[in-house]
């Protein structure tokens, strides 16, 4: 099993590009700092052809960090402070000289975080540790403790699945599943307010996936601490990194530790001036230099690390600082009593295996209906160890699994409808939300000609997507101005001085596609849209939320959009909304097995047909043909028999909930009508 893993790593490491080449729109001074706009889907990727798809890197927080060269008009070189994915822009500090403009590449050399993991499974003893944890997943223990349980009693407000999940840490690994709008985060933040009270010794290491994911967890959980006058905690919390929002701590600067901030600075500085490989003496120093920084910065890492009781970080910086936190326990026990992954369902199961014999007891929040670990190989190893969560491993039901079900983000249609497709009709809107009149008057507000109770809207097109060369994507031009000019008469633009009913960041605009959302973009400009109005791809806006979605799917005929991973991504794209989903299919997209039951569901909810029961008509002489067209129920299932088989012995039927189209052996029912006679 080790030696497979590693040759996951292996195939891994080999598909994913040292650096990607990006075209420059333009270059903008910033104070010290430096802005590069990006020409929208233009990326070249070491030893790869223009347009494949591990080429096209998506600007997020993987490449925060990252190294960066250019050779025009002056060499130079800088690193990445931060990526402004919505404006296709990286923000770059301590540049040697000024960065490239129009139609110049910037070089960028990502942290390559593959790395430090292989390292960490290339050291046999731990490797061996990592991987016998692997069991635990499936087949959790209860914990063998005198602490009391958590009653999570200051918080009067917690649901009661969001209660039950406090018990979780009562198990030496658990999961919180949190559905989208269910209050995963602030779960996990009264969750672990609540453990470091009642455990006064316990230490904590909380990892997620981005640097934005780790500062909304953090701050939960100093928000919980101080709601629940557990003010002696919160010094003890400590966010670790240097790449948080720090607008997002004031007030709460306590978190951030002091004095590291210069260390960085000059880390990065120094990372950015390698010299070339033909001055041999000059590399050297440089390496020597480096390390030297880097044991600086381990260092003061191990001190905070020593004194806080709830240390926070992301996943790669806990993969680089593996030795660091290790160092933690001499005696080689787990240096933390609970070791926490939010948004564990896109950390691969080899990354999270790897640091789970950091903690004695391990929690995983997330959600494994929405989007999956990014993985490139297309070997069998690879995707078993890198493209699958450690969620793909958990028990389907017991107290070790909580799913918080109730959800206060949705409007009630539209949360029908995502539970339905993705959560098999568990979610559905919380007791508290429908109660308070404020939140069912915001998600009743017309739109143009969509009315104010229609919370789901299939815009129809005539035009199919079509993939674009020169773009690298696939491209459509109607949805695009579709989109734009319904979004410029929301926002009142083009009426003369009449003010419009919605703000532009009530709007959000998502495609699967770059080269499509760069056209949106254009299309949107050209009609007077601020830039304000939020168009990403669908990669981009897990997190968010707007009362307005539009779903551009582009080209339904896309092998990807008919893939399981195509299906997480839908997911996320309709759980955005709060109050309207707009929609935009044309015949091909509704064709898609993925998107037809949108429309198939949208159709049969207005139908007012009497129910026949499939058994009534097994009775009849003339079945299965009678059941053609007709709205039957078979068991718990309601909806319409679309077809039947060349041969007769199967009927489909378009399920009324799901929208999904399943097939019913006629033989069967014959046989049951026959027994009932």
């Amino acid at each position: 099993m080790l030696a497979e893993l590693r040759a996951a790593l292996d195939a891994e490491l080999a598909a994913t590009p040292e650096y990607y080449d990006f075209k420059v729109l333009r270059s903008e001074r910033d104070g010290s700092l430096w802005r590069v706009t990006l020409v929208p889907g233009y990326v070249f990727a070491e030893g790869q052809r223009p347009g494949q798809h591990s080429a096209q890197a998506l600007l997020d927080d993987s490449l925060d960090g990252a190294s960066a060269w250019w050779g025009a008009p002056l060499k130079g070189g800088a690193s990445v402070l931060a990526v402004v994915p919505e404006d296709e822009q990286l923000v770059l500090q301590n540049a040697s000289s000024p960065p490239p403009g129009a139609d110049c590449l910037i070089r960028l050399y990502p942290t390559r975080y593959l790395n430090a993991l292989a390292d960490a499974w290339w050291d046999t003893p731990w490797a061996e540790r990592a991987l016998a944890c692997l069991p635990d997943l499936a087949r959790p223990q209860a914990l063998d403790t005198t602490a009391p349980p958590l009653s999570g009693a200051p918080f009067r407000w917690l649901r009661s699945a969001q209660r039950q999940a406090l018990s979780l840490v009562e198990h030496s690994s658990a999961f919180l599943w949190g559905p989208p709008g269910t209050g995963k985060t602030t779960t996990l933040g009264v969750l672990l307010a609540e453990y470091l009270d009642s455990r006064p010794q316990a230490r904590v290491l909380l990892l997620s996936t981005t640097n934005q994911a780790v500062d909304l967890a953090t701050l939960a959980v100093d928000k919980a601490l101080q709601k629940g006058r557990r003010e002696h905690c919160r010094a003890a919390v400590q966010r670790l990194g240097t790449r948080f929002d720090a607008a997002a701590y004031a007030g709460r600067e306590h978190l951030t530790p002091p004095g590291d901030q210069g260390l960085i600075t000059r880390l990065a500085r120094a990372e950015a001036a390698r010299p070339t490989a033909r001055d041999a003496a000059a590399l050297k120093a440089w390496a020597e230099r480096v390390a030297g920084l880097r044991e600086q910065l381990r260092a003061a890492s191990l001190q905070v690390l020593q004194r806080c009781r709830l240390a926070s970080m992301t996943t790669t910086r806990a993969a680089f600082t593996l030795k660091t936190l290790r160092e933690l326990s001499p005696d080689g026990e787990p240096p933390f009593d609970l070791l926490v992954f939010d948004e564990a369902s896109q950390l691969s199961l080899a990354h999270a295996l790897a640091l789970m014999p950091l903690g004695r007891a391990r929690l995983f929040a997330g959600d494994p209906q929405q989007l999956s670990p990014v993985q490139r190989s297309p070997d069998r190893a690879a995707r078993k160890w890198l493209g699958r969560s450690a969620f793909s491993e958990k028990p389907r039901q017991g107290p070790s699994v909580a799913l918080l079900d109730e959800q206060s983000r949705m409007a009630g249609p539209i949360s029908a409808l995502v539970s339905d497709l993705f959560y098999e009709g568990a979610l559905r809107v919380a007791a508290d939300a429908q109660a308070a009149p404020a939140w069912a008057q915001a998600r009743r507000r017309a739109l143009g000609d969509i009315g104010a109770d229609t919370h789901v809207h299939v815009h129809r097109l005539q035009t199919n997507g079509a993939w674009s060369a020169a773009e690298r994507g696939p491209l459509r031009a109607e949805s695009a101005e579709a989109i734009a000019s319904t979004v410029a008469a929301a926002l009142g633009l083009g009426n003369g001085d009449e003010a419009g009913a919605w703000q532009p960041h009530e709007l959000i605009v998502l495609t699967p596609f770059r080269a499509q959302r760069a056209l949106i973009r254009q299309h949107l400009r050209a009609h007077g849209v601020p830039e304000s109005v939020k168009v990403s791809t669908v990669h981009r806006a897990q997190g968010s939320e707007a009362p307005v979605l539009f779903f551009d799917p582009v080209d339904g005929s896309q092998p990807f959009l008919q893939t399981e991973e195509a299906q997480r991504l839908i997911n996320v794209a309709l759980s955005r909304a709060q109050a309207k989903i707009l929609v935009y299919l044309s015949p091909a997209d509704a064709a898609n097995p993925l998107l037809a039951p949108i429309v198939q569901r949208l159709r049969l909810a207005g139908d007012a047909r009497a129910v026949t029961p499939l058994l009534a008509l097994a009775r009849q002489p003339d079945f299965p043909a009678n059941t053609l067209g007709r709205r039957v129920s078979a068991g718990r299932h309601t909806g319409e028999v679309s077809h039947l088989s060349p041969d007769g012995q199967a009927l489909w039927l378009i399920n009324e909930r799901s929208g999904a189209s399943q097939a019913i052996d006629v033989g069967f029912w014959r046989r049951k009508a026959g027994e009932t006679t």
